[in-house]
């Protein structure tokens, strides 16, 4: 399978596409409203221990208070709170012994309302639900995951082979340092000491100032360690040899990344590319209608069928439609091949739309067994390259699956409402795709010729015998060019309204009486 890392950077947010074989298999978008909080480390205060629920609320300083379960607290929790309690915290001063959980007390006799409390986050914030904490802290890094005031080494259970998982043992037992415990990661396999001793010396580095910033006595709720943003996460966690290349539209982004990979992965650094055509790169790769796509309640599928993809409240509905299929062929034999087909493509759309919690899907009845347990398989099957942990049961006699899915932040469909980024709330999926690609393009164009010119005055400024005269000309470039941009901004504002001058401000006569 072909894979590769996309990257289309705007001013207002970065999109990051995953894509298998051709095909748009993953979305991220991040801007300055919803950026990436998972892994984040907070000074929380607790507000709430309610033994009734097996939880505690902590205030962390987000809108709503964070959601600690019991199931969540470390088992380290005694050694964490002793650490907080010193005037100058450093993991090397608390004893932490090897071996399991050794405290026995009620976590309710614990945590205490008004309590200090160092937490991470594990899930972002959904719909009304602040986030989910824990206090099992740990930073994660290339190829190591630190984990403070724990005495454990451990080997991923995807590196299978004994006598490789025994050397990497071997060799971050020599590495770590006391007062920690260490996670080596897949992406370690075959690397040698110098490669695990250069993580493991960043990642201190970075626990060292979250004890400096502890050591300042923050008034909970504090943020004590923010974790990468999502390009970062994503070429970290996942660029591995499995991907034919990184493509970057974006020249500081991708100098970036080519020093990040070329210091933990130098044999892959070729495979990081700038993207330098005019076209832009979503459009380039041939992955801008599926995105477009995953924003769609009706999805058509190759035959002439199609699916409609629903949120409820408590849960995602998809119904499959034969449509206009089946000509020439039996209606079993078309009930199959329509749900064989969209088994494939709610595989992809769940995983392009990010969708978590429960998950119905209604397939086209089906009276044999062996044709039931072919779909089931299929859709099991698409769900493989699926990094988020799912769960599909066997389809009922009423023809329907139950999925479940890791839900770890808010799908983007209900984060936004377009490809570009525009949010849920302002209208934006009403606006015609193609005209908001246009404004996009002309907005990224206009972007890119002023960060052109701004290095051009920056490197004129640089030698002493540039006239003053060519800097002032180009300063005025920028400003004309700057004017520009935002008149392009205003413009792409415009079109992602929706029209509303033909809708009337009385309800029809028909419903207007209760």
């Amino acid at each position: 399978m072909s894979k590769e890392i996309v990257f289309n950077v705007g001013k207002q947010q970065t999109r990051i596409a995953i894509v298998e074989d051709g095909k748009l298999a993953e979305l991220y978008i991040e801007n300055a409203e919803h950026k990436r909080t998972i892994g984040n480390l907070y000074l929380g205060r607790i507000r709430k221990v309610m033994p009734s629920i097996q939880a505690a609320f902590v205030d962390v300083g987000q809108e709503q208070d964070a959601f600690l379960h019991f199931s969540d607290l470390s088992d380290n929790l005694p050694y964490l709170l002793d650490f907080l309690g010193l005037e100058e915290p450093t993991v090397e001063a608390i004893d932490v012994p090897k071996g399991q959980k050794d405290w026995d007390r009620r976590p309710s006799d614990i945590l205490n309302r008004g309590q200090a409390i160092l937490v991470q986050i594990t899930k972002e914030p959904i719909s009304n639900k602040g986030s989910r904490i824990s206090t099992d802290i740990s930073l994660a890094g290339r190829f190591l995951v630190l984990v403070p005031l724990q005495n454990y080494v451990a080997v991923s259970r995807k590196i299978e082979d004994d006598d490789e998982r025994r050397r990497l043992e071997s060799l971050a037992s020599s590495l770590v340092p006391d007062g920690v415990g260490v996670i080596v990661r897949t992406v370690a396999k075959d690397r040698d000491a110098k490669s695990l001793d250069k993580d493991m010396k960043l990642l201190m580095e970075r626990w060292r100032r979250v004890e400096k910033r502890l050591k300042e006595k923050p008034e909970p709720p504090a943020l004590v360690h923010e974790d990468v943003d999502m390009a970062s996460s994503i070429v970290r966690d996942e660029f591995s040899e499995d991907y034919d290349r990184i493509l970057v539209d974006h020249e500081g982004l991708y100098h970036s990344i080519q020093s990040y990979v070329r210091a933990v992965a130098p044999q892959l650094v070729d495979r990081v590319k700038l993207h330098e055509s005019d076209q832009p790169v979503f459009e380039s790769v041939g992955i801008q209608h599926g995105a477009d796509r995953a924003f769609k309640d009706r999805v058509e599928l190759p035959s002439g069928g199609y699916l409609f993809i629903e949120k409820t409240e408590a849960m995602h509905v998809v119904d499959v439609n034969s449509g206009r299929s089946g000509k020439g062929k039996s209606q079993a034999e078309n009930s199959l091949n329509v749900n064989l087909e969209a088994a494939r493509v709610i595989a992809r759309q769940i995983r392009l739309r990010d969708l978590g919690g429960i998950i119905v899907v209604d397939f086209i009845d089906l009276y044999d067994e062996d044709d039931k347990q072919k779909v089931y398989d299929e859709l099991k099957k698409g769900f493989e390259e699926d990094r988020a942990v799912t769960k599909v049961l066997p389809m009922s006699d009423f023809g329907l699956v139950e999925i479940t899915r890791q839900r770890l932040r808010p799908s983007i469909t209900t984060t936004f409402s377009s490809a570009n980024g525009a949010p849920s709330d302002d209208g934006g999926g009403d606006a015609d795709p193609e005209e908001l690609r246009q404004a996009e393009r002309k907005i990224q164009r206009l972007e890119s010729e002023v960060e052109k010119r701004e290095r051009e005055v920056k490197r004129l400024k640089e030698e002493d015998d540039t006239p003053d005269a060519e800097v002032e000309t180009l300063r005025q470039k920028i400003q004309s060019l700057e004017a520009e941009l935002e008149a392009a901004r205003a413009e792409q504002q415009t079109t992602d309204e929706p029209d509303t001058s033909s809708v009337s401000a009385e309800p029809p006569a028909e419903i207007q009486e209760g």
